[in-house]
């Protein structure tokens, strides 16, 4: 084999090298990013049907039975404090999914989701911790900004946070190892009527 051959070939080589190092690193990249596209769509998931529990319910406990619409006074009079948005105290529940029908538990409305936290794990996918905040907004658009007084509209925040393994980005002087912290966060407007 002469000179030129052998350079050919070790250019070959060369890149034959760089393409497999290429390919083995975007599999490995793909893999974290469907990994990631996983926990994901299930802190989404996880999200909605907490919320879907929550608008199932009523507005506010003051308004269990809704009065006709042409007598119904200003807000601040018929609903419960900005202030007081938050669990009851005491009490068995009436309402709500039938889990919670007859138990000592305080979610009969919308507003009682404010501080709401719960630490959940989905077996073989991931830790989750669910946090949910309510308060009422301003009805006027496109701000809708917290009120400190009572409203027609209440909004629903809540955060998913999930553990993320970054084994996959460690260095080599392993800076990246252990665990993230990946947030979602969803947000629902519910109004009286």
């Amino acid at each position: 084999m002469n000179t030129g051959q052998m350079m050919l070939v070790s250019g070959a080589m060369i890149l034959l090298g760089t393409t497999v190092f290429t390919v083995n690193r975007n599999s490995l990249q793909q893999g974290t990013v469907l990994r990631q596209t996983k926990l994901g769509i299930y802190a989404a998931s996880l999200a909605t049907s907490y919320i879907q529990k929550a608008s199932g319910m009523n507005y506010d406990e003051k308004t269990v039975v809704r009065p006709p619409l042409a007598t119904i006074p200003a807000p601040a009079t018929i609903f419960t404090a900005a202030a007081d948005l938050g669990p009851d105290i005491g009490g068995k529940n009436i309402y709500g999914p039938p889990e919670w029908v007859g138990k000592d538990t305080s979610f009969d409305d919308f507003d009682d989701y404010n501080g709401f936290t719960i630490d959940t794990s989905i077996t073989n996918v991931d830790r989750f911790h669910v946090s949910a905040q309510v308060y009422y907004i301003d009805t006027i658009p496109p701000a809708y900004s917290p009120s400190a007084v009572p409203t027609w509209l209440k909004r629903m925040d809540i955060a998913i946070n999930s553990s993320v393994d970054r084994k996959v980005f460690e260095t080599s002087a392993g800076d990246l190892s252990g665990k993230g912290v990946d947030t979602i966060k969803l947000s629902y407007i519910f109004s009286f009527y």
